[in-house]
């Protein structure tokens, strides 16, 4: 994860929260009438074999979340190749779990994420990303174009619960940014685009919005949560980190969403090493290796105060001795199989 992307969830999420739109959101209860299969997920990276990831026959467990590239899924324009999906589909069948595919369009690698015939919509930033112009058209046709053929293919399946798509912060320069003709406005408008058509592609599966920060936003965000209100859309963003002190306010807006849509919370690498001293991102050497948060904490944390119906568990084993792991996510996955249920 590039070292901007905590900081940009998080303050995504605070521009989410904009003056004189605070107000409790009021409206239907989201329709669970079609794939509704919530609890504890795996999230994995491109290329993961599900076959050797540790925990995955864990009966708690509801699924998995992967991550697929566009540009592999894509490799040419309306060539379409979702071997993998379907590999990984028919694994999830067979061990009774379910499959949220997660496409990437904008990637961290040494590789962008799109189809070469899209790289025109495809800018390199200093932060070492590769960012998509999502809000131009040929950009939201293509996007919607792979998710009907993924629904085509997929949406009956009943192990496949949906298509999550990825963070709407992007890492572009300001130069970038008026190169490509950007506007609030037309990014809000093409990610409404997106939401509706996937939910008209998926008619029978669940759309999951990473949604935190629009440039130069002013409530754009907000609108669009106001507009899918009621939906089959499952809307989530920063990662559960309960003692970093600018998102303490972030996390109201789950209970104020919570009778109007599906919720889902992400406990991503920095959850899995979240100190009671970090109050900020690049926390890395806290004065009291006791005071880690363990994942019962985060767990804990995310169904209580953000309500969340999905929990997507990183499939994490990095760090330092006193970090967590995935071993430690899956003694709260099966101290607490189920949660939030409606």
């Amino acid at each position: 994860m590039a070292p901007l992307y905590p900081v940009l969830c998080c303050l995504g999420w605070l521009l989410f929260l904009s003056p004189g739109l605070r107000g409790q959101v009021t409206g239907p209860a989201p329709d669970t009438s079609f794939k509704f299969h919530p609890g504890h997920y795996v999230a994995v990276g491109p290329g993961s074999e599900l076959a050797e990831l540790t925990g995955l026959s864990e009966p708690a467990l509801r699924g998995v979340n992967k991550r697929y590239l566009w540009r592999m899924l894509e490799p040419e324009k309306d060539a379409y190749d979702l071997s993998a999906i379907a590999a990984d589909l028919d694994y999830c069948a067979r061990h009774g779990k379910q499959l949220v595919v997660y496409l990437v369009d904008k990637a961290f690698w040494i590789k962008g994420a799109m189809p070469a015939y899209l790289k025109a919509l495809e800018v390199r930033s200093g932060a070492q990303s590769f960012d998509p112009v999502r809000w131009h058209p040929d950009y939201v046709a293509r996007f919607l174009a792979l998710g009907k053929a993924i629904g085509e293919r997929f949406d009956r399946h009943p192990n496949f619960e949906g298509i999550a798509i990825q963070e709407t912060s992007l890492d572009m320069s300001e130069e970038d940014f008026r190169k490509y003709d950007y506007t609030p406005d037309k990014y809000r408008d093409a990610l409404l685009e997106i939401l509706r058509g996937l939910q008209q592609a998926l008619p029978h599966s669940r759309v999951f919005w990473y949604q935190n920060g629009l440039h130069r936003d002013d409530g754009h965000l907000r609108q669009i949560a106001d507009s899918i209100s009621g939906s089959r859309i499952v809307i989530g963003g920063p990662d559960i980190l309960p003692h970093r002190t600018w998102l303490r306010n972030t996390y109201k807006i789950y209970g104020e969403y919570k009778e109007a849509l599906l919720l889902f919370g992400s406990a991503q690498d920095d959850s899995y090493k979240h100190h009671k001293q970090d109050t900020r991102g690049g926390v890395k050497a806290p004065v009291h290796p006791e005071g880690y948060l363990s994942m019962e904490d985060i767990f804990l944390y995310a169904r209580d105060r953000m309500y969340v119906n999905y929990l997507f568990w990183n499939h994490y084993y990095e760090g330092q001795p006193e970090e967590r792991t995935f071993d430690d996510a899956l003694g709260v996955i099966r101290a607490y199989p189920a949660f939030n249920v409606r």
